[in-house]
């Protein structure tokens, strides 16, 4: 049975480097405000979210969402101020859906002045590891993202989309270049297409939001793409 957290507000709660189980919750209506969860360099001290509900809640301040795991936990509607960003973290059977604010999911560690590059090895070889058991990591089809929503590291396969605003892109395929010619100019297209090149990733998804006021723009911008052969034709 799951505990339920209702219309509160969770302030200053820290998580580092426990290996912490955070599972069978609920929090409906709640606030959190610069928090941190699984702030940590090490694989083994992450922390794991599992069987997660976060309903209709809002991320003010600065949230520190850090290398966790999140299994079969779904985020349904959530307000954010600026932009929340997590690092290194993992996914298996997550849901997005509903009205979402900015987003980064990336898959590097938050840089900091202790950061190395045998850090960020580490977690991306434990990352690489835990995504080769997985079916399915991330079902982002039914979100309304109300502006830019950027996904690192997760491989495209396991994402679940909606064909119609999000298309996934390869890295042979962007190579080309020819999208460069494309009239993307009232998109961001152009600049997601040079991160990804920059990123090394082999594939990416890109998210037209639906609660975007450029969300026509970008529609039309994918079609481009897709007609162009460089986004997946699904």
């Amino acid at each position: 049975m799951k505990k339920v957290f209702q219309d509160q507000l969770f302030r200053r709660f820290f998580d580092h480097a426990s290996g912490r189980v955070f599972e069978d919750t609920e929090f409906r209506r709640c606030r959190f405000e610069s928090c941190a969860i699984s702030s940590t360099d090490n694989p083994l001290l992450r922390s794991t979210i599992r069987r997660v509900s976060i309903v209709q809640c809002d991320s003010s301040g600065f949230n520190s969402v850090g290398p966790a795991i999140v299994e079969e936990t779904t985020v349904d509607g959530l307000k954010v101020n600026d932009v929340l960003q997590t690092w290194g973290m993992v996914f298996k059977h997550v849901i997005l859906r509903g009205r979402i604010g900015p987003l980064m999911l990336s898959n590097c560690l938050c840089p900091t002045s202790t950061t190395t590059d045998a850090m960020q090895r580490a977690f991306e070889q434990a990352n690489a590891e835990y995504y080769s058991t997985v079916d399915w990591a991330l079902d982002i089809s039914q979100a309304e993202f109300t502006e830019d929503c950027e996904i690192r590291g997760i491989p495209a396969k396991l994402i679940h989309r909606d064909p119609e605003t999000q298309a996934v892109v390869t890295r042979e395929r962007v190579m080309r270049g020819n999208w460069r010619l494309l009239g993307l100019e009232k998109t961001f297209w152009k600049v997601a297409l040079e991160v990804f090149l920059e990123s090394g990733d082999q594939n990416y998804v890109l998210i037209a939001p639906k609660r975007a006021k450029d969300f026509k723009h970008l529609l039309r911008g994918l079609q481009l793409l897709r007609d162009a052969g460089i986004a997946e034709p699904d």
